[in-house]
């Protein structure tokens, strides 16, 4: 008894949930009890490791013409690794309680010109056609070009000379973030067996449960001022999010198969310290993006010692998720933050600015050391006030994930498991910059079929340089592998 239940935790806020790869196939229906006549009381302990690496072609939208393309531009790539302990306990029959604390050890983003086509790339002036270019570098890429990256690039690792790293110009390393590491969320939850094969052996095993993740630690945020001041939140991993969800498992042993299904929805909402701020007005989008989605798949036991409650199986498992309506910390919000090229105003009817002189002040070598004083620049122009620095949070369009899981799993003995193996995911192409205008119906007065400038009509958190259709950040190409290693004691 002790034995069927210390997966509780890990299938739920690991598997069923994704921020752990850890998966156990049908282990996502054991629940931990308590109060039975042969087991008073189950409590389960333990602790996994992922490496999570990410990688993905940044895109730019170019107008050509009436044409509108997806042009090439950078190569994203992220390097995270997490311990996540956990713990479940039975509180009575089939019912338990469980949480989990994903530790972020250390998670390291990083972008290069886009030229995987490497020998066989064509750069712009190397005998290339006008628009012949097959590859990205510092002169044919749009984001140098925007001057939302300084055309020497940025190096947050560096904070003695970060403006002065990638200066060649045939460098493909272009932006380099900073090292984070910290705790996100605190995940919490309830989990109750409906239907237990083991008490009703012509049923199979049926669990439902509700989970809340709470933000516990330092929302993320990026400033270039780190020679000034590497503030402590460049460092943080937080992302001011709590979600309340919740999720159901099925699954059945026949013999050697053991084939298993689930279904989860959270709903996402921003904490009260997070950058996921209402500025009112015509801002159509405040909280961050929800999550739905399910997953299917089987465990395959070809050898088991049940006296001695040994087994070794093998999982594999298909999955897809839908991530929707809302904002978030993309894989460009780094990119974005603190950059002079995306100054705007979050009073959009009392306010104007000009990224312009922001822009200018910056691109001035001998300013290049006082990144802050862009702001000052800008406010000072003729004609703004309230400028303000971007936070980096973008309008993110709808998108969905696809997985695929191979693992192996190990029992034992009745107080033991181990399990290890891979995630391998792709999301599909969306957009990474997808702010709307603004609502045209604001105000009373104006053309009620067009956005007034200057006035309660714009979007506060859309930037034109980002957001306007032709120059939109797009990805696409994502590959994301995730290696998994999970240790289990049970009392």
């Amino acid at each position: 008894m002790l034995m069927r239940n210390l997966l509780g935790l890990m299938p739920v806020a690991a598997l069923l949930f994704g921020y752990s790869s850890v998966a156990t196939a049908a282990e996502t229906t054991r629940v931990a009890t308590a109060g039975e006549k042969d087991n008073l009381f189950d409590l389960h302990f333990g602790v996994s490791y992922d490496y999570d690496f990410k990688k993905a072609s940044i895109l730019r939208e170019w107008s050509v013409g009436n044409e509108n393309r997806l042009a090439k531009d950078l190569i994203y790539r992220q390097r995270r690794q997490t311990v996540t302990p956990s713990l479940e306990f039975g509180i009575f029959h089939d019912i338990s309680v469980y949480m989990s604390l994903p530790i972020v050890v250390s998670d390291r983003r990083e972008y290069g010109f886009d030229q995987e086509l490497g020998d066989e790339c064509v750069y712009p002036g190397a005998g290339s056609s006008a628009g012949g270019a097959t590859c990205v570098d510092k002169t044919n890429s749009s984001t140098i070009r925007d001057s939302i990256v300084p055309v020497d690039g940025f190096d947050a690792r560096n904070t003695t000379d970060p403006y002065g790293q990638f200066t060649g110009a045939d460098t493909a390393l272009i932006f380099q973030g900073p090292r984070r590491q910290g705790i996100d969320q605190l995940h919490l939850g309830i989990k109750y067996k409906l239907l237990n094969q083991r008490k009703l052996s012509h049923m199979p095993n049926w669990v439902a449960g509700i989970e809340g993740r709470f933000a516990v630690g330092k929302a993320m945020k990026f400033t270039r001022e780190i020679q000034i001041d590497d503030k402590p939140s460049n460092h943080a991993v937080g992302r001011g999010i709590h979600e309340l969800g919740v999720w159901t498992a099925l699954s059945r042993r026949y013999r050697y198969l053991d084939p298993f299904f689930g279904a989860y929805w959270r709903q996402s909402m921003s904490s009260n310290k997070s950058q996921f701020i209402n500025y009112g007005g015509s801002q159509t989008s405040v909280n961050p993006q929800s999550t739905t989605g399910a997953y299917v798949g089987a465990e395959i036991v070809p050898w088991e010692r049940k006296a001695k409650s040994q087994k070794v199986s093998i999982l594999i498992r298909g999955s897809a998720e839908l991530k929707y309506n809302g904002r978030g910390y993309s894989e460009i919000w780094e990119l974005l933050a603190d950059s002079p090229a995306l100054v705007g105003t979050y009073d959009t009817a009392a306010h104007q600015c000009d990224a312009q002189p922001a822009v200018d002040y910056a691109n001035d070598a001998d300013n290049a050391s006082n990144p802050g004083g862009y702001l000052d620049a800008a406010n000072d122009a003729p004609g703004n006030s309230g400028c303000k620095a971007f936070t980096g949070i973008t309008s993110i369009q709808d998108y969905g994930s696809f997985a695929i899981d191979v693992g192996l799993n190990f029992h034992l003995g009745p107080y033991a498991r181990l399990n290890f193996g891979a995630n391998l995911k792709t999301d599909t192409q969306h957009i990474l910059t997808s702010a709307s205008r603004g609502d045209a119906d604001a105000l009373s007065s104006g053309d009620n079929d067009l956005v007034d400038a200057g006035t309660a009509e714009v979007n506060p958190v859309r930037r034109d340089v980002i957001d306007t259709v032709g120059r939109r950040y797009a990805i696409d190409g994502v590959f994301r592998l995730v290696g998994y290693a999970n240790f289990l004691v049970t009392f």
